[in-house]
C-alpha cells in the first residue's frame, strides 16, 4: 500500500504515521526503485490496534511493548496484566477527579451560598475555607 492509500483508511496525517513509523510501532517498510514507501496490508490493523490501545490510556511506549508481546507470541497474561496496570492507574486518576470536583463543587456552593447578594460582592477565590468531606 502506498502512504496516500494508509493515510485515507487510517484517517491519519502524514506526520503522525512518520512519527509512529519512527517510535518503531509500524514494521519496516520495503521502498519501491524510487524511493516510495510501500506498506503491508496489516498496517492499517496495526493502526487500529495502536487507536484503541491509546484510547484505553496506553502511552506509546506500552504500545509499543504490547505489539513486541505480539511478535514473541508470549501468553496473553501479560498483556492483561498490563492492562490491569492500567485500570488501577485509572482508578486513582478517577478518586482524584472526584476529590477535585467535591473542592469545586464546595467553593462554587460557598461563593453561592448568600444568594445573588454573596455573588455580587467582590470575589474572594480562596479556596482556604473550603472544607474538604
Amino acid at each position: 500500500m502506498k502512504t496516500k492509500d494508509v493515510l485515507k483508511k487510517s484517517g491519519l496525517d502524514r506526520e503522525t504515521l512518520r512519527f509512529y513509523e519512527k517510535k518503531g510501532l509500524l514494521p519496516k517498510l520495503t521502498r519501491t526503485d524510487s524511493g516510495y514507501r510501500v506498506y503491508p496490508l496489516e498496517t492499517i490493523s496495526r493502526l487500529s490496534f495502536i487507536r484503541t490501545a491509546k484510547d484505553a490510556g496506553f502511552t506509546l511506549r506500552e504500545i509499543k511493548e504490547l505489539i513486541d508481546l505480539k511478535g514473541r507470541r508470549v501468553s496473553c497474561r501479560t498483556g492483561r496484566d498490563m492492562a490491569i496496570v492500567k485500570l488501577l492507574e485509572l482508578d486513582i486518576k478517577m478518586m482524584a477527579l472526584k476529590d477535585m470536583k467535591k473542592t469545586l463543587r464546595n467553593f462554587v456552593n460557598a461563593c453561592e451560598s448568600k444568594g445573588e447578594k454573596g455573588l455580587d460582592r467582590p470575589c474572594h477565590l480562596s479556596f482556604d475555607t473550603i472544607t474538604h468531606n
